[in-house]
């Protein structure tokens, strides 16, 4: 006697979109072909209305001004204000007249901190931004919109001197 085989079930399609669209889940989106503009301009009013926001990836270890080698006192200090800076808005921080902040057009920069920046391969950057921290103490780094990427602590006001006024 043959065995009574069982008939074979139909192929299932899957549904367009996937199971998880079958099942009520969202898909993923279609990846956009078009390119999306990325607004970098820091003088734009929607980027001056925002919050300065803090990045760590771009920090410079070498050098003659690396964050790590603040001390324990200046450490405390420059928490409390990179706080204070995180309560402005980038327009309070960086505008005219300003001693909070400044931004430097790298070509500009005195030989040794170029040398550096040439060095590190981030001079093909068109401009560095400076924090006051303090006295002379100053918190180098890169903006990008409201994003601070810090790259130097110079404690000693050394990368940018300030010209003695009167001389």
């Amino acid at each position: 006697m043959a065995k009574d085989r069982k008939p074979k079930r139909a192929r299932v399609q899957v549904p367009t979109g996937g199971w998880q669209a079958a099942k009520g889940v969202p898909s993923t989106p279609d990846v956009s072909t078009e390119k999306r503009a990325f607004l970098l301009d820091i003088d734009h009013p929607d980027v001056t209305a925002r919050r300065l926001v803090w990045r760590f990836g771009e920090i410079d270890s070498g050098g003659s001004w690396p964050p790590a080698a603040i001390g324990f006192d200046a450490m405390g200090d420059l928490l409390k204000k990179m706080a204070d800076y995180e309560s402005m808005t980038l327009g309070e921080i960086f505008r005219p007249g300003s001693e909070h902040g400044k931004r430097y057009v790298v070509e500009n920069l005195p030989a040794r901190a170029l040398k550096r920046l040439r060095e590190i391969e981030r001079d093909d950057e068109t401009e560095i931004a400076r924090l006051r921290c303090g006295g002379r103490p100053r918190l180098y780094g890169f903006l990008r919109e409201h994003v601070f990427h810090v790259v130097w602590w110079d404690a000693e006001h050394e990368v940018y001197p300030s010209k003695k006024r009167n001389t």
